[in-house]
Parts: structure tokens; C-alpha cells; sequence
């Protein structure tokens, strides 16, 4: 095994690549000097992007943890996050595509727009 590589990421036998956008956005929430740590694997919550400060541009799901506030970003295909303290000041909302079922039993994508609470 190379140097460094703990595991391979991959469906089975078949390796599969990590999006570059969510390395980037890991290596630039660590080496932002934020205070972070591992968090568990969200898919659902309401996603907002970093509007100011040396995070901004990043996007991730807003989170309440012991009182403060958090955007968890997120490697999807890995299963895994880090949450990084923000200021509610510094973020904006994302819109964004949703799946849902309508009373008909037909699957649609619709529009939603994010709010921060």
C-alpha cells in the first residue's frame, strides 16, 4: 500500500473519485485557523454559504450544537464531516433542488429556499 493511503474509496473493487469541490472545501475549513472537529455524516438540514471572513464561499448545513452555531461540510462518497463555529452574521441562504413526493405518489423535484432560524 502507498505511504499515507489508509483506504481506497470505492463501490467494491471499483475505485471512485471524491469531488475536488469537497476536498477543497475541507482543506480550506482546516487550514482556516476556525475552530472545528469531526462531526457525523448529515444529509438532510438547511444548507447556507460562508458569505464574509476567510471561510467565505463555502457551503454546508447549518447546525445548533450546545449553543452555537456551525455549517458542517461535507464529504459525501466518504460519509464524512467537520463542523467549523460561524457567526449567524456571516451567512446567507442557499436555494436549493429537493426531491419530494407528491400526494399522488409521483417523485418531483421542486425548488426550496433555506432560512436561517
Amino acid at each position: 500500500m502507498t505511504a499515507g493511503v489508509q483506504k481506497i474509496v470505492g463501490n467494491g473493487r471499483t475505485a471512485l473519485p471524491v469531488a475536488q469541490e469537497e476536498i477543497s472545501a475541507i482543506q480550506m475549513a482546516v487550514s482556516s485557523g476556525a475552530s472545528h472537529q469531526p462531526w457525523p455524516y448529515i444529509e438532510v438540514g438547511e444548507r447556507v454559504r460562508v458569505a464574509c471572513g476567510t471561510l467565505s464561499g463555502l457551503e454546508g448545513i447549518l447546525i445548533n450544537f450546545k449553543g452555537n452555531h456551525r455549517v458542517v461540510l461535507s464529504v459525501s462518497l466518504l460519509q464524512r464531516s467537520v463542523a467549523l463555529e460561524v457567526d449567524l452574521a456571516w451567512l446567507v441562504p442557499v436555494n436549493e433542488q429537493r426531491r419530494v413526493v407528491n400526494s399522488g405518489g409521483v417523485l418531483q423535484t421542486s425548488a426550496v429556499s433555506s432560512s436561517i432560524r
